[in-house]
């Protein structure tokens, strides 16, 4: 974690400035220098809670308490104490995080943990080095645009993408809610790309604090798809641009059948859930995707490609007219589909000031 991340976070429950206290440094080379980061330490909100920074990425889950509670014990004098305060003004907000996101961070960290970049495994189908060119594609927007943007990419899971980023603006802050954030800041070479661990609906940043908000393929992954629009938009400037990217319906009879057995799978533990892909779901799909395509998926690749859709437990489809007319209630301007494909489709739109 860079130093200049402090700048930019928050308590994600109160909003207010958060105190830092350093525990250990160390050197992390980047592509074009070395930096020195702060490789743990804890962020204290005047609310009373605790934030870790293990390993040079903050955790700013309203769940770190629980989370993390070896380490906070560990470095934190009354810990017990301080977490049984929280527990009596929080224990309901704190009930509610966990629930929510227990699955889903379980199944995004494992998901994301099959992808081998340096074994050029492709994402979606897309080489990494076309990343740039899907991300400018789906924002509608030239590189020159991004010069001088703060840009926070919600939902960043591998962090490819917001590496990618880091090279044409300012900065990118990489949110991602799973323990994928870790593989991705290790894997980082590009010293613009920050990442933090924190949960969308409960975002660490002031609001107005970002030139563009991106969050591809993430938003319908949480319990309420148009409330989670609302938090995260908030951090966004005025006459800053939005790009979201969103699942939307199909009517092609295999959807069906795999939505079908996607109500099954997304029930089951994350262990069970592989195994029954892994036996009743990858043969066929695989082999039908290499007998069409030469350049089929790998094993990795279309495991990705299963787990996401499997095993998450929240999984919404967006009507286009429906996401358009959210941005518009929302006073953002010229609204439009950049992107479409067959499972779902990109959308823009200008915050008004």
């Amino acid at each position: 974690m860079q130093y200049g991340l402090l700048e930019f976070l928050r308590c994600p429950v109160t909003k207010k400035k958060l105190r830092f206290q350093l525990i250990s440094e160390f050197e992390k080379e980047y592509d074009d220098k070395s930096e020195t980061e702060i490789n743990d330490g804890l962020l204290f909100s005047a609310a009373g809670f605790i934030f870790p920074v293990i390993d040079g990425i903050p955790r700013l889950l309203v769940e770190s308490l629980y989370d993390y509670s070896e380490f906070l014990t560990k470095y934190v004098p009354g810990f017990i104490q301080i977490q049984n305060d929280l527990e009596k003004n929080y224990g309901e907000l704190f009930r509610y995080c966990i629930s929510k996101n227990k699955k889903t961070k379980a199944s995004f960290a494992f998901e994301w943990s099959f992808l081998k970049p340096e074994k050029n495994d492709k994402l979606w189908h897309d080489e990494s080095s076309q990343l740039l060119t899907v991300f400018l594609n789906e924002t509608g927007e030239e590189k020159g645009f991004f010069i001088n943007k703060l840009v926070a990419d919600i939902g960043s899971g591998h962090g490819l993408m917001t590496s990618k980023i880091a090279s044409i603006s300012t900065l990118s802050i990489g949110v991602e809610i799973s323990k994928a954030v870790e593989l991705a800041y290790k894997r980082n070479g590009n010293s613009n790309a920050w990442y933090i661990q924190a949960d969308l609906q409960y975002l660490p940043f002031d609001e107005s604090s970002f030139d563009v908000l991106y969050s591809s393929g993430v938003i319908h992954h949480t319990n309420d798809t148009e409330k989670s629009l609302s938090l995260i938009e908030t951090i966004l400037k005025r006459n800053g641009k939005i790009c979201l990217w969103l699942y939307h319906p199909q009517k092609n009879w295999i959807h069906k059948i795999t939505m079908l057995i996607r109500e099954f799978t997304r029930r089951l533990s994350l262990k069970v859930a592989f195994i029954f892909l892994l036996i009743f779901v990858f043969p066929f799909s695989f082999l039908i995707k290499k007998i069409k395509n030469k350049n089929a998926p790998n094993f990795r690749e279309e495991m990705i490609d299963l787990l996401d859709g499997f095993t998450p437990e929240f999984r919404f489809e967006i009507p286009h007219d429906v996401a358009r007319e959210w941005l518009e209630k929302r006073n953002y301007s010229n609204v439009s589909i950049t992107t479409s494909s067959q499972y779902g489709f990109s959308i823009t739109g200008v915050k008004k000031s």
